[in-house]
């Protein structure tokens, strides 16, 4: 009996190993404010293997902060018809943003649009250097932590 328990919780440990409670986190090293008033992100339901899309915002960063988030569901203004089980895994695809100096940004876990590189020397950033916001995600494929610097 203790081998086929044993085999049972191996077999539910690896479906639970394809749930994701992917973090998104913003690290701004710039003391400019930044917001990122639209985000986007999927859900997979591993019951039924359904995809649930999810969205959010804004968020305000303002300068030499951090804002960290443990799992989508609790991004400010975050939206989803998953079920409620499912809603706090799931991971963060793309995001809109305004920079200083009404700048729009848009970083995707995808190229080329995992970084972006300002032009505008903004006032903020001693008006003489440009910042650049890269897309970073962690070994699981599903952390992502957008570095401004």
């Amino acid at each position: 009996m203790k081998k086929i328990s044993l085999l049972l919780g191996l077999f539910l440990c690896l479906g639970f190993s394809k749930v994701f409670a992917g973090s998104f986190t913003i690290m701004n090293a710039t003391p400019c404010p930044f917001e990122f008033y639209s985000g986007v992100g999927t859900i997979v339901d591993p019951a039924t293997g359904a995809t649930y899309y999810f969205s959010f915002g804004p968020i305000l960063n303002p300068g030499s902060t951090s804002n960290p988030f443990a799992n989508p569901s609790l991004l400010p203004g975050f939206s989803s018809n998953a079920p409620a089980s499912v809603q706090a895994s799931g991971c963060v695809t793309a995001i809109k943003a305004i920079g200083p100096g009404a700048t729009s940004i848009y970083l995707t876990n995808s190229t080329p649009f995992t970084s972006f590189t300002s032009t505008n020397n903004p006032a903020c950033n001693t008006n003489s250097n440009n910042y650049i916001a890269s897309w970073n995600v962690g070994g699981n494929s599903c952390d992502v932590v957008v570095f401004i610097f």
